[in-house]
């Protein structure tokens, strides 16, 4: 065990989100994610020991599902205990590689297992209307259309729609290079519709909205600042709204409908894994499960026996 006896919480999270984003390229969104859900779990620790500081090992098993238990009280989601518990198992395992603890506390703790959820995406015709939506004739309209036609032409995550830069368009190409999770690069194709509509928002909308400043950004909001994550979420949701649409909405609904509309169409499931960047083809295989709930609503809804009692022999 390492000397210090006690460590300051606040210096121990940041050195484990610095470790992190310099050894294992965290995702920025993620380690936001892991720092909130790791500070209320020191809170916790703290309001229970009424300590300032941590002895490591006093940290056992019994605080764990203390504080799992105060999250059930409070009414939080599977899902999130799920991050918590993620956050809080890297965080015992930083500790037990510093010297800090020599066992994890959690090591014995079962997460709750969370039923997997089919990504919801839209239907094609939901798509083209989306794709129509924005009006072209303004700056703001054509940088709309310019980052929804990407987003579905492309099966890009927000992150990497929103981390583009001017020299990662190759025109000549009709391609991007796109940064993906943990920094992996990889080319994506665009389609036609989408060049254009890029390229219109470059040319004519992109230099008006940048005010004068001067950063190689791609989108950017009505101040020449990068778009952030927050505002293409209300962008979508605006847009969605004035369609009426009853989907459940999730910011990467585009990039679900692309993959799911390139499988039902007959695309190669390892095509469609390089183009999502995905680095195991089974988080690909999900949009198998998307594809053969539709054909069975469809069956059900167009067979002529469907709905009917079965003749009997």
């Amino acid at each position: 065990m390492a000397t210090r006896s006690r460590l300051d919480p606040k210096t121990l999270i940041e050195d484990f989100l610095e470790y992190l984003r310099v050894q294992r390229s965290v995702a920025e969104n993620t380690l936001s994610s892991y720092e909130a859900d790791l500070r209320q779990f020191l809170d916790f620790l703290q309001s229970e020991t009424s300590e300032s500081s941590l002895r490591p090992e006093e940290i056992d098993e019994a605080f764990v599902r203390r504080f799992l238990d105060r999250l059930a009280t409070q009414k939080i989601s599977l899902r999130s205990i799920q991050r918590k518990m993620t956050a809080l198992r890297g965080f015992f395992r930083f500790m037990v590689l510093r010297g800090w603890m020599t066992k994890s506390p959690v090591e014995d703790i079962k997460t709750p297992r969370l039923e997997t959820s089919l990504p919801q995406v839209f239907s094609v015709s939901e798509v083209e209307s989306l794709l129509a939506a924005p009006n072209r004739t303004t700056n703001l309209g054509k940088r709309d259309s310019a980052m929804l036609e990407l987003m579905y032409s492309c099966g890009l995550r927000v992150t990497e729609l929103l981390d583009l830069e001017l020299p990662s368009i190759q025109w000549e190409e009709g391609s991007l290079l796109v940064r993906g999770k943990r920094d992996k690069e990889r080319w994506v194709p665009m389609g036609r519709p989408a060049q254009a509509a890029l390229r219109d928002y470059i040319e004519s909308a992109r230099p008006e909205l940048m005010k004068g400043r001067y950063h190689d950004s791609v989108f950017v909001n009505n101040r020449g600042l990068r778009l952030t994550r927050q505002g293409y979420w209300k962008i979508l949701k605006a847009y969605a709204t004035k369609l009426a649409f009853q989907k459940h909405l999730h910011p990467h609904i585009l990039r679900h409908s692309f993959a799911s509309h390139m499988l039902e169409r007959g695309a190669d499931l390892r095509s469609i894994q390089e183009l999502l960047g995905h680095s195991d083809i089974a988080t690909t295989q999900i949009y198998t499960q998307v594809n053969a709930n539709v054909l069975k609503r469809e069956y059900q809804k167009y067979h002529p026996r469907m709905g009917r009692a079965e003749e009997t022999v």
